[in-house]
């Protein structure tokens, strides 16, 4: 057994070194070859601090059957290493607890696809009794890979409920996805009733409805499935239509479609060019708006579209893209047929304008590893010869990556630039919105005076990935959304009125950040906020100050709109709270530490790490991880750990995101950091502080390691970098007086677990005990962070045995800890009746309610 212990020794120090996957696997299944014997040790490396270790482990113990880790596996589901996660769930998967199935539907929720993906297969394979419902919501998922595992499952766990993802499947790209969806629909069509086929309509979009039909019509499945083709083509009772021009997109034409189209307001410039442009018989040239998102391109086409249509019948406005027009087409040459099916169709008709919603993806639509021919290639002399007219948008930033490449079809098109509007347009447009809202709702609705002005500035300073009107108008429409929901317990329909005290409720509830940031009529007491972090963070207080002072300027709306709402580099030595920092940030703006996102740059070196956070141009089906987690919650804190390791092209990546507070990824789109919290933490210079004995430093030598630590900054990141930094936080060693403090904290914290309260518990620890953990607390190497390790060793562990050798349970029981020959000793007592209570922590900042992004 003891050569057995060595060599899975040997093997993790070698799984610590490797940087190669394969070479990974390999050593892996070699330690899983040891078998049982090695238990204890993988156990041991659940908790190491290299995430390869951890990964291994996890795996391997799963594999041997390991079912005494399923507690720890458990808390790594939790594990700032994706990778470990994804393994943690593999081996939970496998163990096949129900315990832990709890945990594993919380992974579902993790920013990375692959632990997504891996918590589908652990509940699986744990048989969850409601798999069918998260298969459902999961078929809603970005990534490929979760939607195809979920529609996998869904072949043997489906019922006709989740017909409605099952045909939204046959639009998927890949021809596996589509065949996976027919072989769960000829399964499922037989035992559809008629109510179910009743709702179906109704459970898809018009647009979905209108590619399923082209897919079941391309693959000449009408006739199987009859009953199904028919209820999908039911229309409004007044629309005679039969399928023409609707096979290839939206008619904005239509008695059915008009009231959906959007109104453009203060534009009557542009609106007059575009309906005479289109109604002049000699004008044959095709027109694209470019402009900002939010100023309105699309509001412009479909006022335009309305009073085309208005002014004579005989318009035809088709609106469709590039992934609809390709849809259902498997086989080279299909897409070809298609549209040129569609162009006939076109031509049939005097007066028709094709609205192409993505133009800059024409480019590339089609083409193929033996074929350059594109969608813009199609349609290039059809529209040289004026026989189909086009209009289609874009922002500046799209038009440099697309249609731009190919400068002889832009040509083809007159470009309309389409700029923001100023304040009195913008408060124009509110009014004008709230006018044509009264006109079609039931209910009226008004703003108080000054709201509409509260609304305009608000968004400027909180909606800053779009631009004026389009800012305004999502938060007066959040705001409409809050009044009603704060008005639903009155049956009265009278009238609703939005008023400027609710806008700071409302975005608190859309960006999770804290009321008192928001809400100029609940003053942000600095005194207090500084007292809630040094409660918390221990001997920091320079870092304090500064967040502090940060969270001055939002509060007040002083920090600079064009960049994020800060960028902090915290540096010195391990386990002194830089990480821990970060996280009571995120409490304190957010509400919760889970909206810190953290990445750690050590993990980000090679080839491929610049892909890992922004995508890959060759993999358009996984997106970065970094602009992922920012799209999907822009108002976050991001933690970069250990930047000074990071590959050098992160360093450049780094440059964009600081000063411009943006970021392009792989795909061509940009992704806002403006809402962001940006911290970033090295350990670069901190060798000296870490060498320290006993650990401890005055006020003089703090200084001096400070400079020292400057110093090493200023030889390593180049001026350009450091000139982008709000500021760099110097984070000092424990003093004495501070790891007295610490204990006080972290005993507290590790009082608090589920345990604890489960059983009533009250504990006291004895002076000697707390000197006894301050003493073997703190590590030169590894900070504080060994007082968490030494708490759980000898104190949690010594508590746990001895409620479990208690010959039988009490009603409640007070906990002693002292210090017996120099070691922990614990013993249990019947409570008192009437226990005095420890006091409390300061009190947690006010918390508002709000929306979870999942």
């Amino acid at each position: 057994m003891s050569d057995a212990l060595e060599l899975a020794s040997l093997l993790l120090d070698r799984i610590e070194e490797t940087e190669d996957e394969e070479r990974y696997r390999d050593l892996r299944d070699q330690l899983y070859a040891l078998g049982t014997p090695i238990l204890e040790c993988l156990r041991a490396n659940l908790s190491h601090r290299h995430h390869l270790r951890r990964m291994a482990a996890a795996t391997n113990l799963g594999r041997l059957g390991d079912r005494e880790s399923i507690p720890k596996l458990v808390t790594l589901i939790h594990d700032p290493h994706a990778g470990v996660r994804e393994m943690a769930l593999f081996s939970l998967g496998i163990l096949g607890d129900a315990s832990a199935t709890e945990a594993v539907l919380g992974a579902m929720h993790d920013y990375d696809a692959d632990v997504r993906y891996r918590a589908l297969v652990a509940l699986g394979d744990l048989g969850y009794a409601h798999l069918e419902e998260v298969l459902i919501r999961a078929m809603e998922d970005e990534s490929y890979g979760v939607r195809e595992q979920a529609l996998s499952q869904l072949r043997a766990v489906g019922t006709p409920r989740c017909l409605p993802v099952v045909l939204k499947a046959l639009l998927e790209r890949e021809l596996e996805m589509q065949q996976s969806a027919e072989e769960i629909l000829d399964r499922l069509v037989p035992r559809l009733t008629r109510e179910q086929y009743k709702k179906l309509p109704d459970q898809l979009t018009p647009r979905e409805r209108r590619l399923v039909l082209n897919y079941l019509e391309a693959r000449n499945l009408q006739e199987v499935y009859s009953t199904l083709w028919q209820r999908l083509q039911l229309v409004s009772k007044t629309s005679s239509q039969t399928r023409g021009l609707d096979k290839y997109g939206r008619l904005l034409h239509t008695d059915e479609e008009r009231p959906h189209l959007l109104r453009a307001f203060e534009r009557d410039e542009t609106l007059d060019t575009l309906v005479r442009h289109f109604s002049d018989p000699h004008s044959r040239r095709s027109i694209l708006l470019v402009g900002e998102a939010g100023v309105g391109k699309t509001a412009l086409i479909h006022e335009a579209a309305r009073q085309l249509s208005q002014s004579d019948a005989s318009w035809q406005i088709l609106e469709t893209n590039t992934s609809e027009l390709i849809s259902g087409t498997r086989y080279l040459g299909d897409w070809e047929t298609k549209l040129k099916e569609m162009a006939e169709a076109i031509l049939k008709h005097e007066r028709v304008l094709l609205y192409i919603t993505n133009p800059n993806d024409l480019l590339g639509a089609g083409a193929h590893s033996k074929s350059d021919e594109n969608f813009a290639d199609f349609f290039k002399p059809f529209l040289e010869r004026g026989q189909l007219r086009m209009i289609a948008e874009c922002t500046e930033e799209d038009l440099k990556q697309g249609l731009s490449r190919d400068p002889g079809f832009l040509r083809l098109f007159r470009q309309i630039k389409v700029q923001p509007m100023d304040e009195h347009q913008t408060l124009s447009v509110l009014a004008r919105r709230l006018t044509l809202s009264n006109e079609a709702q039931e209910r009226s609705l008004r703003a108080e005076p000054g709201c509409l002005e509260e609304i305009r500035d608000f968004a400027e300073s909180f909606y800053t990935r779009s631009f004026a009107p389009g800012r305004a108008c999502d938060l007066m429409d959040a705001l409409v959304d809050f009044t009603v929901r704060q008005n639903s317990e009155s049956s009265d329909s009278g009238e609703l009125v939005l008023r400027s005290k609710n806008i700071p409720q409302c975005l608190a509830e859309v960006t999770g950040m804290s009321l008192d940031l928001l809400d100029d009529s609940l003053p942000l007491d600095l005194e207090e906020t500084r007292t809630w972090f040094t409660s918390r963070l221990i001997d920091q207080e320079r870092a304090v100050d500064a967040i502090v002072d940060r969270l001055a300027m939002v509060k007040t709306g002083m920090s600079d709109p064009s960049r994020p709402l800060g960028v902090f580099f915290l540096v010195g030595p391990t386990g002194v709270g830089k990480t821990y920092f970060t996280r009571l940030v995120a409490e304190r703006l957010f509400g919760s530490a889970s909206r810190m996102v953290r990445f750690d740059l050590s993990e980000y070196q090679g080839r491929f790490a610049l892909e890992k956070l922004i995508g890959s141009p060759h993999d358009k089906d996984r997106e970065g991880l970094l602009t992922e987690a920012i799209r999907n919650q822009p108002f976050s804190v991001l933690l970069f750990d250990e930047f000074e390791k990071a590959d050098a092209e992160i360093f450049n990546l780094f440059l964009q995101i600081l000063d411009e507070g943006r970021l392009t990824d792989a795909r061509g789109r940009t992704t806002d950091f403006r809402q962001t919290l940006i911290f970033l933490t090295s350990n670069l210079g901190a060798s000296r502080t870490n060498m320290q004995t006993p650990g401890f430093n005055s006020g003089d030598r703090r200084q001096e390691q400070g400079d020292h630590i400057r110093n090493k900054l200023h030889e390593f990141f180049a001026p350009e970098f450091l000139n982008r930094l709000d500021e760099v936080l110097v984070f000092n060693s424990l003093s004495p007086d501070a790891m007295e403090r610490l204990v006080e904290l972290e005993t507290r914290k590790a009082f608090e677990r589920r345990g604890f309260k489960r059983r009533h518990l009250q504990v006291e620890v004895d002076p000697a005990a707390r000197q006894w953990l301050e003493a073997r607390g703190f590590s030169e190497r590894f900070g504080a962070r060994e007082l968490k390790r030494t708490i759980e060793k000898h104190v949690l562990t010594a508590i746990s045995r001895a409620l479990l050798e208690t010959p039988r349970p009490l009603s409640a029981r007070l906990v002693r800890v002292g210090v017996v020959n120099h070691r922990i000793h614990v013993t249990l007592h019947k409570a008192p009746s009437s226990p005095t209570k420890s006091p409390s922590l300061p009190r947690e900042p006010r918390a508002p309610s709000r929306v979870e992004t999942p």
